[in-house]
């Protein structure tokens, strides 16, 4: 099983590398097409990922790592349904995370923030801050109102995200602080899946 898993992360890899380069990460689905070949492979991951249950313990923390993976690069790919799918086999923070992104890119924001009040803190909570103040210091044309809330104490949170995308999706989306929200919202996901993708690293 370990050498399955080390195939499926090596590849997960190079999934991400080209996830982040292809597309924006819009707060809600907003027409952009889904990568269909992207989802397929990532379909055929995780069908490999749920035939390797009730293994070792070890080998158990890995694959569901590695699901969770499969699932945020659904969420990076748009494929909502999918990610959701995938992210209910999942118990624990990483999973829950995974979940209330997908409820608030969906517009149900209550319910991302019981899923992000299960999860805790982001597992790169202190660089997502640090990074949404590098992004704020670079966008001198930020809406101000909207840049305090970013930069007061004690920094971006996912409740905050999620309260901040509730009042954009007021104005469906087509505001002008939209822009700036997708490019926090994007940090906060794209430091999530280096986070699950590094953890492999540190165990091979």
């Amino acid at each position: 099983m370990e050498r399955e898993l080390q195939e499926i992360q090596v590849r997960l890899a190079a999934e991400l590398a080209a996830a982040l380069q292809e597309r924006r990460l819009p707060l809600a689905p907003d027409g952009n097409p889904i990568v269909e070949e992207r989802e397929r492979r990532l379909d055929r991951e995780a069908a490999r990922l749920l035939e390797l249950r009730e293994r070792r313990i070890g080998e158990e923390e890995s694959r569901l790592r590695l699901l969770a993976l499969v699932s945020g690069l659904h969420l990076r790919n748009g494929s909502l349904n999918r990610s959701h799918e995938l992210s209910q086999e999942l118990d624990g923070p990483d999973g829950s995370y995974l979940h209330g992104m997908m409820h608030r890119m969906e517009g149900d924001f209550s319910n991302a923030k019981y899923w992000f009040r299960l999860a805790g803190p982001h597992p790169r909570a202190e660089t997502w801050r640090r990074r949404t103040e590098q992004l704020l210091d670079g966008t001198p044309d930020a809406e101000p109102a909207l840049a305090r809330r970013l930069r007061r104490e004690p920094g971006v949170d996912p409740a905050l995200l999620t309260d901040l995308a509730a009042a954009s999706a007021l104005t469906g989306h087509a505001g002008a602080d939209t822009p700036l929200l997708e490019r926090v919202q994007e940090l906060e996901l794209e430091l999530l899946l280096e986070a699950l993708a590094e953890a492999g690293e540190d165990r091979s």
